[in-house]
């Protein structure tokens, strides 16, 4: 929303990006707010009552001095029957009104015309692919002044799922968690994201570098049995298939198990898991591992012809078997 006095009578906005949409209730209110005081947003619902009490509203005469804001959420919820009587009411706008409708998902397409007609704006948020929630959370959590590195960010969405709303409330614990700090790296994200199939994830990842076929392909079962998109376990596993290879990699070398965390850039306590999966792990089968989820990365992206689900689980079956 702009934060100069020209405003648009009317903003309809919509789609299913859910963080963009809310973060734009959150600045018509704190906007209402500042200028009339608690209350100052007038609300409607939806899902409760028709568009009748929107239109009534904006006919009604008020002495009030300033902007008057209204708000409309979930829009989506009227039928094409219910409009006549709001788009009747947006062509005669009363002087010093914003109203702005939230449509989560599409918007009822009286609405945008009506809007448009009107001299509003339609402003619509697609929310981003699966493959770019990693870099919405980098983005997000710049905007509260938070570093989270590409990897971090790729093992959030692999704890948490791919709801931007559950996204958004992590970025914001870790902000808190970390403070004073301004840097959130893939660590943080695994001792401090409340995910609640985390631990079973890293289960499966672990099964899967030491090539425990049985306990693998349970493991896997299970978590899609709660619903999890198979395509969450990869970034997890192929984070411990790399670091136990790097680990691997350094003890043929002959490198010193305490001189490990200082290699391999990460805290010791994780370092002396790695090592010890390392231990029990076959370099041949890491490399096979990680040469098969890179596959599999471009097949899911390139839409191949296994459905998501079989295609996991080839995979898992052939990097742990």
């Amino acid at each position: 929303m702009s934060p100069v006095a020209d405003l648009k009578p009317i903003y309809l906005v919509c789609g299913d990006d859910d963080a963009k949409i809310d973060s734009w209730r959150s600045r018509l209110r704190r906007r209402a707010e500042d200028e009339l005081g608690p209350g100052g947003l007038e609300t409607f619902d939806a899902r409760a009552a028709g568009p009748e009490p929107v239109a009534a509203a904006l006919a009604e005469l008020t002495f009030a001095t300033g902007t008057r804001y209204l708000v409309a959420e979930d829009v989506c919820a009227w039928k094409a029957g219910e409009l006549p009587p709001l788009i009747a009411a947006l062509s005669q706008m009363p002087p010093e009104t914003v109203l702005v409708l939230i449509a989560r998902g599409k918007a009822p397409k009286g609405l945008v015309k009506a809007a448009e007609s009107a001299g509003g704006e339609v402003r619509e948020y697609a929310a981003p692919k699966p493959w770019e929630l990693p870099k919405w959370a980098v983005a997000r959590a710049r905007e509260l002044g938070l570093l989270l590195d590409l990897d971090a960010a790729k093992l959030l969405v692999a704890i948490v799922g791919s709801g931007q709303q559950r996204l958004s409330r992590e970025i914001e614990k870790l902000s808190i968690a970390l403070h004073p700090e301004v840097t959130a790296r893939a660590e943080h994200v695994e001792q401090l994201a409340a995910g609640e199939t985390a631990p079973k994830v890293y289960d499966l990842a672990d099964a899967l570098v030491t090539g425990d076929l049985e306990a693998t392909m349970q493991l896997a079962e299970d978590l899609t049995a709660q619903d999890e998109r198979p395509s969450r376990f990869v970034y997890p596993i192929v984070g411990r298939l790399r670091e136990v290879h790097r680990a691997s990699e350094l003890l043929d070398a002959g490198v010193a198990e305490k001189d490990m965390a200082r290699e391999m850039k990460a805290p010791p306590w994780r370092v002396k898991k790695v090592v010890a999966l390392a231990r029990r792990a076959d370099r041949e089968s890491l490399e096979r591992g990680l040469c098969g989820f890179a596959d599999l990365e471009l097949d899911v992206r390139g839409g191949g012809t296994l459905d998501e689900a079989t295609a996991v689980s080839l995979t898992l079956a052939r990097s742990a078997g």
